[in-house]
Formats: structure tokens, C-alpha cells, sequence
């Protein structure tokens, strides 16, 4: 479905494999690729002169906001440092009372109002707590890390702190104070509220902020931080803290991808930075491009429709001599119209086109011509040929069948004389059968005679067997009574064993109570007490025998039963086979005498079967005879009908061949 889809509706060729389709592809590609790459090259060159742009003016203006700030740290840390050398002051700080504290504090206060920026300096004594200010109160700022680091020796810039007087976030600057033995006995130190950079920033752009060494965000341009305006921010994710360049410019994926350009300070280690979205730094560049792509597509398709234009020129008259030889291809002689009026190459094509056709024409019509005289010639051959072939059939058909009736009259007479013959040989065995069936019937006469007197006689024995066995059955049944009548007797002595002993037993106690006079007559007792269990044991032994004799009498009365029944039944089967005996005896006479009488039919075909065996032999030959000449005759016929056929076959094979040519010349078709 696929590749019907795939053609195109009128020559069947698919459409990726059409020579307009890959005219037109390659005019595509030269207008497209050079496009293509045009527009990839203005997209590189402008975004990258976009980039560059962009870089030299963020960097300037953070190079700007870097100076300032640098300015206020040096201007700050310079009027510190002024201040820790001013003589009147070492001198109050040392403990000389002809220096009032009025007049350091006016010292510091002039400072201030020469910086003008709202924030006041300080004097701290070696333990950290302020000796001198302005305003306020003292506090003790010993834990504070600007403090430390100044009475290590080191004037020093905070990161961002908050005041613990004003809760202000700021950064501190601070500077030892030394006496005349270089011994350090004070720290000034002054806040700069960092507020005071916001606005700096804020007054120039919006997109300028500053980092602290610690990674927070101390300023920003767009908004105040602290205080309730906006929250503390941790920027030590960005590459630019992370980094240890003084300067750059980069995408930054940690802040919403801007771009960024940084200046990292020399004395503070302050980052300031400023930030440029993509769109801003890439969106003059990108509308350009797209300016040019909108070009670039309308030359594309001015391209196609020249192509079209010219691929159709190309492919049009190649289409009409396709559709013409495929005219011819189907008999048809269709000439290529309107392009053979062309003056280029495709016109030479339809012409040369044309005059095939016209050849072809007369070259089919005069072949149709010669074809139809053929196909008349072999019709009347073929018909001749038929009708010989008819006749010539029909003779040795006929020839065939005498022959063919001869032949089976000879064979048939062939086989009724074996058969006779057979028939013959079957007599004669029927004979000495019958003979031997005689003597074989005179033999199981006289063993039927013999066998019948047997069951006679053990008939006879089987009813004299029964009568001894019911007397011995009657023995056994005596005995069995006898038995039972000695078992009473001995339960009789065991009860008198057991009297007996009891008896003892009742001499043992009186002769106990005798005593001394008693003593013989105790052991008498005694003595009649063995007697009567022994007696009792001799009745128990004699009791288990009679019952054991007792048991084997009773099976052998069943047994003795059983075998009166089992003679019964062999005296009542004997009987039937003695009538089964006789009966056969009465059929043995019937046999012989049957067999007598087959012995004498059997001699009678014996003589009869020679005369009619010479009869038909006699027949058999004249049908041989006669089957040998209508044999000849039908070969003959046989021989005269394959030449009829073979002129017939060659007949019909002309014949087949115009009715062929025909046909084929009916594939061309006259010209339209």
C-alpha cells in the first residue's frame, strides 16, 4: 500500500525515483545548502559579536562599580589610619590627662563629617572595649574579627556584619594605634553602612550586586537587603566565587542562566558583579537572524518554483514518448503530439518516436494478412485429415474386437480344459479321501465302543465311592461324639480336683487348730492337696487334647462332605458324557455309509473326465487359429491409423500455429 501510495497518478513511477522529483531536489539543494549555510554563519558571527559587545560593556561597568567601591574602602581606611597617628590622640590613649576626651572626640567627629556618609568611628582600648565615639554607648567589640585582626598588627576590612547598636549590616574597617615603643594600645575602627553602596548601584543600573569574601550577597541594585526589605541571600554557589580569576565574563547556570561579569577586588576580595539575561545580551542578534532566515525562506521558495518551472520543461516530453511506447507496448499505436514540433533534443526523440510507430503499423497489418491466408489452408487440411483418421479408427476398432473375442474364446476354452483337468485330479483325491475317511470312521467306531464301556465302569466305581465315603463320614461323626463325651468327663474330674483340694484346704485349717495332734494329719492333707492339683493339671492337659481332636474331627466331616459333593457332581457328569458317547456312536455309522456312497460318484467322474479333456483341446486350437489372423488384420489397420493421425497431428499443428499467429496479431490494434 505503502508503494502504490508512493506513485504518482498518471505513468506509475514512484515519486522519489521521478527525474523531476530529483530535478527539483537538486535545484533545492544548490539554493538551500548555500542558504543554509549563510544563515549560520550571520547566527555565529552575530551572537558572537553579540557576546563580545556585551562583555566589554558588563566588564566596564563593574571595572566602574569596583573602582567606587575601592575608593570607599581607601578613603575609609585612610581616615582610620589618620586618626591612629594623630599624636593627641596616642597621647589620651596613653593616659596623658592634658588631652581631654573632648578633644578626640572632636578629632573623630571632623572625620566623619569630612567622609559624610551617616557612620561614626570608634576607639577601642586593648580589651576591646570603646573608649571613644561620637554618640552612644560603649560596647565591647573584643569578639569581633576586625578587632582581632587589627590587634594582631593588621589594618583590616570586615565581611558583612550588624551593628550591635544600630542592627545596620555594614562592614568594618579598623587600624591598630601604636605607642612611642611600637606597642599596639588601641584599634580605631569605623562602619560603613552598606545601604550607602545599594544606592551607588541603584543611581547607574539594575542589575549590579556585590559578594563579601564569605559568599553573602551585601549589596544589590534593584533592592535593599535587611531591615525588613529583603532577605539574606548565599551566592557562594555561583562559578564566580569559586573561582580565583580578578575578572570574567560567563553564563551562569546557578543564576536563572545569565550572564555575568564580575571584578574581584585586590584589597578587599569583594566580587562586584552585574548580570545581563540571555535575551538581553542575545536578542538583537537573534532578531537579525531571524531577519535573515525570512529572507532566506522567501529566496528558498522562489528557488522551488523556478525548479518546478524547469523540471516540468524537462520532464513533459519525456512523459508523452513514455506514454506512447507504453501504447505500443499494450498494441496500441499512439504518436507522440506537440513535442515533435520542438527544435531541441526532446523533439528529436518524438520525431524518431513517431516514425517507429508508423513502421511498425504497416509491418503488424501486412503479418495479420499473411496469418489469416494460413489459418484458411490448415482449416481444410485438418478437416481432410480428420475424417481419414475417423475411418481408419473405426476398421481397426473393428479388427480389434474379433480379434480381441477370439482371443478370449481360445483362452477361455484353454482354461475350462484345465479346469476339467483340475476337476479330474480332485475326483481322484476325493477318492483316496473317502478311502481313508472309511478306515478313519471304522477306527473311532471301535475307540467310541471302548470309551463308552470306560464311563460305564467308572460310573460305577464313582456310586461305590460315595457309599464309602458316607460311611466314613458317619465314622468321624461317631468319633466326634465319643470325643465330646470325654470332654464331659473330664470337666466331671476337674470338678472334683477341685472339691478335693478345697477339702485339703479344710483339713489344713483344722488340723492347724488340732495343734500338736494335728501335725499327721496335716501332712496328709497337704499331700491330697498336691494329689488334686495334679489331677486338675492332668484334666486341664487332657481337656486341650480332646479339644484339638474334637476341631480336626469336625474338618474332616467337612471334608468328607465336600468330597461326596464333588463325586456327585463327577457321577452326574460321567452320565452325560456316556449319552454324549453313544449319540457319537450312532453318527460314526451314519459317516461310513455316506462316505461309501461318495467313493462310488468319485469313480464314476473318474472315467467321464478323459473324453471331455480331448474335446476341448480340439476347440482350443480353432480358436487359436482364428485369434492369429484377425492379429494380423488389426495390425495392419493399427499401421494405416498412426500415418492417418500423424497427418492429422501435423494438420492441426499448422492449424494451431495461424490460429496463434492470429491471436498475437490481435494484440495490435489500429492507430487511433
Amino acid at each position: 500500500m505503502a508503494k502504490e501510495n508512493n506513485k504518482s497518478s498518471g505513468n506509475g513511477i514512484g515519486f522519489l525515483d521521478s527525474i523531476k522529483t530529483k530535478l527539483i531536489l537538486i535545484m533545492i539543494l544548490i539554493a538551500a545548502v548555500p542558504l543554509a549555510v549563510a544563515v549560520t554563519v550571520s547566527y555565529n558571527t552575530s551572537t558572537s559579536k553579540a557576546l563580545a559587545d556585551a562583555a566589554d560593556s558588563a566588564e566596564w561597568e563593574v571595572w566602574y562599580f569596583e573602582g567606587r567601591f575601592e575608593t570607599i574602602c581607601t578613603t575609609n581606611m585612610n581616615m582610620i589610619q589618620s586618626i591612629a597617628g594623630n599624636p593627641v590622640v596616642v597621647q589620651y590613649i596613653t593616659g596623658d590627662t592634658s588631652v581631654s576626651y573632648e578633644e578626640v572626640q572632636d578629632i573623630i567627629r571632623e572625620c566623619d563629617e569630612v567622609l559624610n556618609d551617616g557612620d561614626q568611628t570608634s576607639i577601642a582600648g586593648p580589651d576591646g572595649f570603646q573608649i571613644v565615639r561620637t554618640s552612644g554607648d560603649f560596647i565591647d567589640v573584643s569578639d569581633r574579627a576586625y578587632f582581632q585582626e587589627a590587634m594582631k598588627g593588621n589594618s583590616y576590612i570586615s565581611d558583612l556584619t550588624v551593628s550591635k547598636t544600630s542592627g545596620k549590616r555594614m562592614i568594618s574597617f579598623s587600624t591598630p594605634v601604636y605607642d612611642d615603643n611600637n606597642n599596639i594600645i588601641a584599634v580605631v575602627h569605623r562602619n560603613y553602612n552598606i545601604n550607602n553602596f545599594h544606592e551607588i548601584l541603584a543611581s547607574e543600573t539594575d542589575s549590579a550586586f556585590m559578594i563579601d569574601r564569605s559568599g553573602k550577597l551585601c549589596a544589590h541594585a534593584a533592592y535593599e537587603i535587611g531591615e525588613g526589605a529583603h532577605d539574606e541571600v548565599d551566592m557562594s554557589n555561583l562559578d564566580v566565587f569559586n573561582n580565583d580569576e580578578s575578572e570574567g565574563f560567563y553564563l551562569e547556570p546557578n543564576y536563572d542562566n545569565n550572564y555575568i561579569a564580575f571584578a574581584r577586588d585586590p584589597n578587599t576580595g569583594f566580587i562586584v558583579c552585574t548580570s545581563k539575561t540571555e535575551e538581553d545580551v542575545l536578542g538583537a542578534a537573534r532578531q537579525s537572524a531571524v531577519i535573515v532566515i525570512c529572507v532566506g525562506i522567501a529566496l528558498l521558495i522562489t528557488a522551488i518554483i523556478i525548479s518546478l518551472i524547469m523540471a516540468k520543461s524537462f520532464t513533459e516530453p519525456i512523459e508523452a514518448v513514455a506514454k506512447s511506447l507504453e501504447s505500443l507496448s499494450d498494441g496500441r499505436f499512439n504518436k507522440v503530439e506537440k513535442h515533435d514540433k520542438r527544435k531541441d533534443e526532446f523533439g528529436l526523440i518524438s520525431k524518431a518516436t513517431n516514425s517507429l510507430i508508423e513502421t511498425l503499423d504497416t509491418i503488424v497489418t501486412n503479418i495479420k494478412k499473411s496469418a489469416g491466408d494460413v489459418g484458411s489452408s490448415s482449416d481444410e487440411l485438418s478437416d481432410m485429415a480428420d475424417q481419414i483418421s475417423k475411418t481408419a479408427e473405426d476398421v481397426s476398432h473393428a479388427v480389434q474386437e474379433i480379434a480381441s473375442g477370439a482371443n478370449q474364446q481360445a483362452d477361455e476354452i484353454q482354461s475350462a480344459t484345465e479346469n476339467v483337468g483340475k476337476i479330474g485330479d480332485a475326483v481322484g483325491s476325493v477318492q483316496s479321501s473317502s478311502n481313508d475317511l472309511t478306515s478313519l470312521a471304522s477306527k473311532m467306531k471301535e475307540a467310541s465302543e471302548i470309551s463308552s464301556k470306560s464311563l460305564e465302569s467308572l460310573q460305577t466305581s464313582s456310586t461305590e465311592m460315595t457309599a464309602k465315603i458316607d460311611d466314613i463320614s458317619n465314622t468321624i461323626q461317631a468319633t466326634k461324639d465319643a470325643v465330646n463325651n470325654i470332654s464331659e468327663k473330664v470337666e466331671g474330674i476337674t470338678s472334683i480336683a477341685t472339691q478335693t483340694n478345697l477339702l485339703s484346704l479344710n483339713a489344713s485349717i483344722e488340723a492347724a487348730r488340732a495343734g500338736e495332734a494335728g501335725k499327721g494329719f496335716a501332712v496328709v492333707a497337704e499331700e491330697i492337696g498336691k494329689l488334686a492339683e495334679d489331677s486338675k493339671q492332668m484334666a486341664d492337659d487332657i481337656r486341650k487334647e480332646m479339644e484339638t481332636l474334637l476341631a480336626q474331627s469336625e474338618a474332616a466331616v467337612n471334608a468328607a462332605a465336600e468330597v461326596k459333593n464333588g463325586n456327585t457332581d463327577q457321577q452326574i457328569a460321567l452320565g452325560e458324557t456316556l449319552d454324549a458317547v453313544n449319540g457319537m456312536l450312532e453318527d460314526i455309522s451314519s459317516t461310513v455309509d455316506g462316505v461309501h456312497l461318495i467313493s462310488e460318484g468319485a469313480d464314476t467322474c473318474e472315467s467321464s473326465k478323459d473324453s471331455v479333456v480331448d474335446t476341448m483341446s480340439a476347440l482350443s486350437a480353432i480358436s487359436e487359429e482364428n485369434a492369429a489372423s484377425s492379429q494380423e488384420t488389426g495390425a495392419s489397420m493399427q499401421e494405416l491409423s498412426e500415418t492417418v493421425t500423424t497427418l492429422a497431428g501435423s494438420a492441426n499443428d499448422l492449424k494451431d500455429i495461424a490460429q496463434k499467429l492470429n491471436e498475437e496479431m490481435k494484440f495490435f490494434k489500429s492507430a487511433n
